[in-house]
């Protein structure tokens, strides 16, 4: 049995395949300070895995019985890493709901999938690769620095004001945004006063509906 708890304040964090995702989320998590137990089906994974995360270890991750002598129902948070095997995801996720795990990640490679770990009792659901695509797709097309959306009708962008906007005060934006902070020129970002006239050379975060926010960047 792999122990998976430490001396450490925050709890350590299960992740079940090992693959692209698995491995650069469980580097991620590691380099937080975060302990990280691994399992993946394929040794040669595993093995690649052992140098990056606290624990790598080979087990039928489907198994219920499997996971629970890694210690799995100890956990607090577990990933499942596997995207594009919908039936292994599944079932590794149906094992470690069994095994009465409060707080389940899982990655979805499709709609389907998605509706089905949902369905499942899967706690929270990521698209990783749709994300990422409508964040790039976001910073292409328009004038963001960067962007951030959390569901439709409401997302953070970064990104210089438009110019017709310069010397206007930030309570007095176009309708459907929100200036939640304000970095001017070799400063640091702040909640602004709603006085605050927007400058040449600002950085603002902005709040509203994906669509605000894109109209927003492309205000001349």
């Amino acid at each position: 049995m792999v122990k998976l708890f430490s001396s450490r304040t925050t709890p350590p964090v299960v992740i079940i395949g090992l693959g692209r995702f698995g491995l650069a989320l469980g580097e991620e998590l590691v380099r937080a300070g975060v302990e990280v137990l691994g399992i993946d089906v394929d040794e040669a994974t595993v093995t690649k895995a052992a140098s990056v995360i606290t624990h790598a270890v080979v087990a039928e991750t489907t198994d219920s019985e499997a996971l629970k002598q890694l210690g799995v129902d100890d956990a607090d948070r577990v990933v499942i890493g596997i995207g594009s095997n919908m039936g292994a995801s599944l079932l590794s996720a149906s094992a470690v709901l069994d095994l009465g795990v409060k707080n389940v990640w899982a990655k979805a490679d499709n709609d389907q999938h998605a509706k089905i770990l949902t369905q499942i009792g899967v706690h929270h659901v990521v698209r990783p690769e749709r994300d990422t695509g409508r964040r790039v797709a976001h910073l292409i097309a328009g004038h963001l620095q960067d962007y951030v959306e959390f569901d439709p009708e409401f997302a953070l962008a970064k990104l210089a004001p438009p110019l017709s906007l310069i010397g206007r005060k930030v309570c007095d934006m176009p309708r459907g945004i929100v200036i939640v902070a304000v970095r001017q020129a070799e400063g640091r970002f702040a909640t602004p006063d709603p006085s605050y006239l927007l400058r040449s050379g600002d950085l603002v975060i902005a709040a509203g509906t994906a669509k605000a926010l894109d109209e927003f960047s492309e205000v001349s």
